[in-house]
This record gives C-alpha cells, structure tokens and sequence, in this order.
C-alpha cells in the first residue's frame, strides 16, 4: 500500500540500469534473498539456523511492508532486462532495505537506493526520517547511514538507531 494519499509509482528510476519496480505481490521472488546468511543476518538479526526465513516468513514480512509504506523490488539490468537483486520500502520511519545478491554489495548501489529513498520522502513533504535500526554487526550500514547524514539517536543491545532531517 502507498503512502497515504499519495499514488505509489510503478517505476523509479535510479541510474542507468538501476531502478526501483512497485512490488507485484509476488514474495516467492524475496525467499531466495532472505535465505542467505547475510541478509537474514544483517536485515533480520537472524542467526538461528533454524529461524532462517522461510516462505511463510517471508510473505508476512511483504505483507507487512507493503502496508507500511511504498515497497519495491531494486532492479539492476542484466543482459538486457531489468533482475531484482534487493527489496527497499520508502517510508518515513525506518526504511529497510535489503541487497540479496552478493556480487552487488559494496558497489554503491545500496547509497543510490538510500539517496532514493531520501529524494522521495523529501519530494513528498516529509521533514525527517526516524528510527532507522541498524544492528550493531551491521558496519557497513552504520557507514551508509552515517555518510548520507543520518545521526545516531539511540541504541539497545542489539542495535543502533539513526534519524535524518530532510
């Protein structure tokens, strides 16, 4: 479900060859992703071997974004067409976002969906992004927020909290 009142796009265009697509309702896609230790670990805070997400998890996690904000499968072009490769949900409180393939983290594309995410909620009239959890483990993502402005507000013992000014 979109944002209230505001019709979601189909398409976001980010890059060349990198963009954002309206999830479809298909969840299925997301299972392969969230089974990979690096993604159920830094996304989920999963390190249960007999937690890992499975397709029931998965569907109530989509159901649940989807409700909450804007979800969208980020697309990379591969060959010609467009492949999901991660999942973002713009909202203004906690926007999670997720790469599942390995061979695209640590190419910037994470920051370019980010700066999306951010341009987004600043075009729609939203002045702050709050509450952004990061697990303590999760250095990269303190890095990532950390250089796109955002600023530590708190933290537990099992995560760090981060909120932006638009």
């Amino acid at each position: 479900m979109p944002l209230p009142n505001i019709p979601q796009p189909q398409l976001l265009p980010i890059a060349p060859g990198l963009r954002l697509r309206r999830y479809d309702g298909h969840y299925e896609i997301f299972l392969p992703g969230y089974q990979t230790p690096a993604v159920y670990e830094n996304s989920e805070g999963i390190f249960d071997l007999e937690k890992i997400p499975d397709l029931g998890y998965v569907k109530g996690m989509c159901n649940f974004l989807d409700r909450a904000g804007e979800l969208y499968y980020i697309e990379i072009e591969e060959s010609g067409a467009f492949v999901p490769i991660g999942d973002v949900t713009i909202k203004p409180q906690n926007p999670p976002i997720a790469l599942w393939r390995e061979e695209y983290r640590g190419r910037g594309i994470g920051r370019q969906v980010m700066q999306a995410v951010i341009a987004r909620l600043r075009a729609l009239g939203y002045e702050k992004i709050s509450g952004s959890s990061v697990f303590r483990w999760n250095t990269a993502s303190q890095r990532l927020h950390e250089s796109l402005g955002f600023y530590r507000v708190g933290e537990n013992e099992r995560e760090f909290f981060y909120d932006l000014t638009l």
